[in-house]
């Protein structure tokens, strides 16, 4: 077994816990992003409560502490350390089709992507014409990608000392919901990004039909084992981008599932339930109301 989970744990846990834990508190009180006091509380999973802001509708675990820090060994099983990953085929075309959109934001020609992991959108983004730059907090995953020849730092993107104004393009896919201060990281991205440029960030969608569907059964809403904490909507992301001085956020959703891939490994009723979903997916989409969420945070000119 690698050391990551372990220097994950270290890396996350506040520097007195204790204090930390006793002056969190049991229950919210002020929103992270748009500082309303009124919340509602959803269900509980894990042994935690999920609570919903009634103004901005950011959906989170409060009381994070101390499982936040010490529950990491779920990384044995997210990350494989002993060989590269590599894209071929259909999850290749995504890629190239996903850089094609950042294109028109092309002008400095620099691009930072945050939880990078093994490097493998920065390779291929490099392979583009980006000068690609990746920052990540597991080391063993960054020195996979630096294996690749790619520049990735080991740490947080606030520690990293990337001069103002440097990229175009900022992304992280899987991340946003893991953060415990969203607002902090964003406002680094802002400074990180020229004016005009542009930041995208994937995650799942808790204002989504599939969310409303499965409650607290749906898949997004992992707390032990998966250390998501954050969970964002079109209005959250909104109260993001306020908060963290961008000029706005556009967003697009898409998908629905009633069960998650691997809840239907093996079911012989799986491509029925696969034909039923995929005309709700096309509707969900253009509703807003899709399972996955892509955030575009632009900043000003």
């Amino acid at each position: 077994m690698s050391p990551a989970p372990d220097e994950l744990a270290r890396l996350l846990a506040p520097a007195d816990m204790a204090r930390t834990v006793a002056e969190l508190g049991r229950e919210p009180r002020a929103c992270l992003l748009c500082a309303s006091t009124a919340f509602e509380r959803l269900f509980q999973r894990s042994g935690k409560w999920f609570w919903r802001c009634r103004a901005c509708e950011l959906v989170f675990v409060h009381d994070i502490y101390p499982e936040y820090a010490e529950d990491t060994g779920h990384l044995e099983e997210t990350y494989s350390f002993g060989a590269l990953a590599r894209a071929e085929g259909k999850k290749a075309r995504k890629i190239a089709a996903f850089l094609r959109t950042l294109e028109p934001h092309r002008k400095l020609g620099r691009l930072l992507e945050v939880g990078c992991g093994q490097g493998l959108f920065l390779e291929h983004a490099a392979r583009a014409g980006w000068h690609a730059q990746g920052v990540d907090v597991l080391v063993p995953v960054v020195e996979m990608a630096r294996s690749r020849g790619l520049e990735v730092f080991a740490g947080e993107l606030a520690r990293a000392g990337f001069e103002r104004e440097r990229f175009d393009v900022v992304t992280m896919s899987e991340v946003i919901e893991h953060v415990v201060e969203p607002v902090a990281l964003m406002r680094e991205v802002a400074r990180v990004l020229r004016p005009g440029g542009v930041a995208v960030l994937g995650t799942g969608n808790a204002g989504s039909w599939a969310a409303r569907w499965r409650g607290g059964a749906w898949s997004y809403y992992r707390f032990g084992g998966h250390l998501h904490i954050r969970f964002y909507s079109p209005p959250a992301a909104a109260a993001l981008a306020r908060a963290a001085g961008f000029a706005r956020v556009e967003c697009r959703t898409r998908g629905f599932a009633f069960r998650e891939a691997e809840e239907l490994r093996g079911r012989w009723w799986k491509p029925l339930l696969k034909a039923a979903q995929g005309p709700i997916s096309t509707l969900a989409g253009a509703a807003g109301r899709g399972h996955r969420l892509v955030m575009t945070f632009h900043k000003a000119p």
